[in-house]
């Protein structure tokens, strides 16, 4: 039989699916392993493959698609654990990174809030100290046209002064570079002739746009990561290729999209927000299949708390998105994130002894004190257990027992006493701040785009997803909110559905008007073919992409550009026309009525191509109505604290695995499986659909 697997590290556990060719599913986490996270990988494999009932090695072998989430690139810029980086430019613009965006560079990222508060506001940590920037004699003027040539002794000079002074990567961004990039792609093959093993990027290799801090911004992060992720992938393949994998794995994209683990090993930045893309994409394909046009994908997880939009069967994307307060010129799914996760950290703060949850997570080592691996902070997962919505003696289906005395000691000693309540009114209140901070991150990437959050449907996955989603999902007006069968392992699942991706985005500044279609249109093909010849190098036939074309439009004099999709592939002087009227119409939408300016003259800035290439997806099962009693689900009776009862009530536990398509039940009850748990709230309706999707009724 063959399988996918599909498999997504996380900050806490690392998740597989394995999907067999009936469409059935099989799911394993086991914990991951920050000193090397492919051993948590190989793990969490193992794991499935003995649930299947298959030595690894032939699990492995009758692998068609192996793709992979991963935080390893995350987790290396944000601690800052990169390689010693240096930054080649042309001379006289060595600062230009240093520098950024004037006073945007101070409230990049920040919310309204932290902007307001001037007296602190300042530039993040440079990304590469102001000694390791060296400019090289060489200039290119707006067209492309050589004005300096390369002064390549002066070249050869400056990188072994570099590599003298213990630099061990190098990004390469020049002036114009996008227009020409003859002597960025000359100094790369220097480097390689004076150190071969060195990592190189280039702008032009990289992001070949204008905007000359970002594209700096970008082509650094990059040359920092690509050591510690080529050489993190290089062990996993070798892992799986020693455990029998017979194909090349996939990795996932913050595009939402794969690609092989040798390209992205040249494209680090590319991976900054791979898990999270993973379960947007599920939510995409699941909503698709539902018949939801509008859907926000909330996952919980053991550290953070992600957020994503899909309206209208799209998913948002963030064209510039900003990571650690720097503006970067790739596109990413867009997914914004805070520290609330069953690892967040509760805490008084010193001074005023407010109460306060996260952003700090106990994590998967030591975890939370339940644990019992030595962590001595409370959590909100020990809130939780204190409360009685977990069973400490079920967690991951019973192979690990929480210790319950330790959460109540923790949250005792820690909160409740210095606050002078009770340890159950602690653990409430702990709740009760997770689950506003996740309202509030809802409500900002909703509103913030013009979105009203009560439009959605509502899909909660992680391993702690399903334990707070009903009360996330009550404060923000949401009316109906779907939890996947797989829902710890969704972001996992998400990998397994999607399609091989390559977007390529050029910079050839243009004159909208018909004379200029020609133009447009050759411009336009030179970016398909590549897209064609590098899906095409990856293994995906021809017939089997499919390719999506859109230009970046503004006002000459703007600053900023509004992206109009093409639905012509060729480009005339009737489809010009076509494009002016389709920017007219988004930059109002976009800008308010009355704003676009007719008459004025629009220039192109961006062209970009979309390349996809299908690769076969997961099987979404259908299951017979069987009827709406549920009681053969029902295992247990717990005492669990509830809020709106003021206090503990007897409450039904059922069994995931046992609620069959067409059942019902009413609030309060738990829902358990072997990696999750799902609380209802005392009024509060579920059915369990034909996928056996569990969707709850608000």
């Amino acid at each position: 039989m063959d399988y996918i697997i599909a498999v997504d590290t996380g900050g806490t556990f690392t998740d597989c699916v394995i999907v067999d060719g009936n469409g059935g599913y099989t799911r394993a986490k086991s914990n991951s392993t920050p000193q090397d996270f492919s051993i948590g990988v190989v793990n969490a494999v193992t794991k499935g493959a003995e649930q299947i009932g298959l030595p690894l090695e032939d699990l492995l072998g009758q692998t068609k698609v192996f793709s992979h989430g991963t935080t390893i690139a995350t987790n290396a810029f944000i601690t800052g654990n990169v390689s010693r980086t240096g930054l080649i430019t042309t001379m006289g613009a060595e600062d230009t990174i240093l520098i950024g965006r004037g006073g945007f560079q101070k409230t990049a990222g920040l919310t309204e809030a932290e902007i307001g508060d001037s007296a602190r506001l300042e530039k993040p940590q440079p990304l590469v100290r102001r000694q390791r920037i060296r400019g090289v004699v060489e200039r290119m003027d707006r067209n492309g046209e050589i004005v300096i040539p390369l002064d390549e002794a002066q070249a050869v000079e400056t990188v072994q002064q570099m590599l003298d002074e213990g630099v061990e990567a190098i990004a390469v961004c020049l002036l114009w570079s996008f227009k020409n990039p003859v002597h960025e792609q000359r100094i790369k093959e220097l480097v390689h002739e004076i150190s071969p093993s060195t990592q190189v990027s280039t702008s032009s290799d990289l992001v070949p746009v204008i905007g000359e801090y970002q594209r700096t911004v970008t082509t650094t992060i990059n040359a920092s990561l690509n050591q510690i992720t080529s050489q993190y992938l290089d062990r996993l393949q070798q892992k799986l290729q020693v455990g029998g994998l017979q194909q090349s794995p996939l990795i996932m994209q913050s595009a939402g999209g794969v690609v092989t683990f040798n390209r992205a090993s040249q494209e680090s930045i590319s991976l900054l927000s791979s898990g999270p893309a993973g379960g947007l994409i599920g939510c995409l394909v699941s909503g698709m299949q539902k018949g939801y046009p509008k859907v926000l994908s909330t996952d919980v997880g053991g550290t953070s708390f992600d957020v994503g939009i899909i309206a209208d069967g799209q998913p948002y994307y963030a064209h510039e998105p900003v990571m650690a307060r720097y503006h970067i010129k790739i596109p990413m799914l867009q997914v914004e994130s805070i520290g609330a996760g069953g690892g967040s950290i509760a805490w008084n703060e010193p001074g005023t002894n407010y109460l306060k949850v996260g952003p700090m997570s106990a994590g998967a080592e030591p975890g939370p004190a339940c644990y019992d691996l030595g962590g001595d902070e409370p959590t909100v997962t020990d809130a939780d257990i204190l409360l009685n919505r977990l069973n400490p003696d079920y967690f991951l289906g019973g192979s690990v027992t929480l210790n319950r005395e330790k959460s109540v000691e923790v949250i005792r000693k820690k909160i409740a006493e210095p606050l002078g309540i009770s340890a159950e009114e602690a653990a409430m209140s702990i709740i009760k701040i997770a689950d506003a901070k996740m309202a509030d991150l809802i409500r900002k990437v909703t509103i913030s785009k013009g979105d009203d959050p009560r439009d959605f449907v509502i899909y909660a996955f992680g391993g702690a997803g399903p334990v707070h989603a009903a009360a996330y999902a009550k404060d923000v007006g949401g009316k109906t909110v779907v939890v996947p069968t797989t829902a710890s392992v969704y972001s996992a699942f998400g990998i397994a559905a999607s399609d091989f991706l390559r977007i390529k985005e050029v910079s050839s500044p243009v004159v909208v008007f018909p004379d200029a279609a020609e133009t447009m249109n050759g411009i336009l093909e030179s970016v398909r073919n590549e897209v064609l010849e590098e899906l095409t190098a990856e293994g995906v036939p021809r017939n089997q992409i499919v390719v999506e074309s859109s230009l970046d439009l503004r006002y000459i004099g703007q600053l900023h550009e509004v992206r109009v999709p093409l639905s012509d592939p060729n480009i005339d002087a009737a489809a010009v026309g076509r494009i002016l009227d389709d920017f007219a119409r988004i930059y109002e939408e976009t800008y308010g009525a009355g704003t676009a300016f007719a008459g004025a003259p629009i220039q192109a800035v961006v062209f970009r191509v979309v390349g996809r290439g299908e690769i076969a997806k997961p099987a979404q099962p259908e299951y017979p109505d069987e009827g709406p009693d549920c009681r053969g689900a029902v295992k247990a009776q717990r005492e669990v604290y509830w809020e709106e009862l003021g206090g503990v009530a007897s409450t039904d536990i059922y069994e995931m695995d046992r609620l069959r398509t067409g059942n019902t039940l009413t609030g309060p009850a738990i829902v358990e499986s072997v990696d999750t748990t799902f609380v209802i709230h005392p009024g509060q309706n579920l059915r369990v659909d034909e996928s056996r999707d569990l969707i709850l009724t608000l």
